[in-house]
Parts: C-alpha cells; structure tokens; sequence
C-alpha cells in the first residue's frame, strides 16, 4: 500500500480538481461516475501504469469499447437461457460473438502486460 501512496494521492487530487472546476461553473458532479473512473484509474495505474478511464488515449478507448461490447451482448436476452436444449446450437450466435469479444479484450491485456513487462 505504501508503495502506491504517491499514486493515490494524485488520483485524489485529479478527482477534486474536477470537482473544482465543475463547482466553479456550476456544474452538477455525478459522484458515482467520478468514483468509478477514479478507482478504474487507480488499479490500471497500478496495474498497467496507464488510465483506462482517459478519453484522450486510444488505449482506454479500444477497452472501453471493448468491454462495452461484451456487456451489451451479455444483456442480450438468449433463447438457452429459457430453452436449455438449445445451448449447445448456439442458434443466435451469443456465444461466437462473446467469444469474440472476449478475445479482443484479452489481446488488449495481454499487449498492455507485455508493454509494462518491457
């Protein structure tokens, strides 16, 4: 914990900045959003040494997308879910498109530990 300490303090002071600026303009603050990007910034800072919450890179961009993708499907309702006989036809595809994008999130981690390995 205390190695991340320098780390934390930053993220904090990130998130009252922003609460500043909104505050300043008179902006309503969703509290719930900022506390999610901060703790998601905090674990990929400590994790991966980069902000997966970043509008500005590509990097948070290709995960988000990523992981908004496979929510999305995972949200969409299933025949097998209703009809377990027919888990194993895959007759909507569910399962080759999460498929997919599972792997295109790993293959985005996975580059991201190779780069922090380097």
């Amino acid at each position: 914990m205390d190695a991340n300490e320098n780390l934390r303090r930053r993220k904090v002071e990130e998130l009252v900045e922003i609460v500043r600026k909104s505050a300043s303009k008179g902006e309503a603050v969703d509290v719930g959003i900022l506390a999610f990007t901060t703790t998601l910034n905090l674990l990929s800072n400590a994790i991966f040494s980069v902000d997966l919450a970043d509008p500005k890179s590509e990097l948070a961009r290709r995960f988000k997308k990523y992981v908004h993708e496979y929510l999305e499907e995972a949200g969409n309702p299933n025949l097998s879910d209703y009809f377990p006989v027919l888990r194993k036809l895959d007759i909507q595809g569910m399962r080759k498109r999460m498929k997919i994008h599972m792997g295109s999130l790993l293959k985005l981690l996975d580059s991201m530990i190779k780069q922090r390995m380097n």
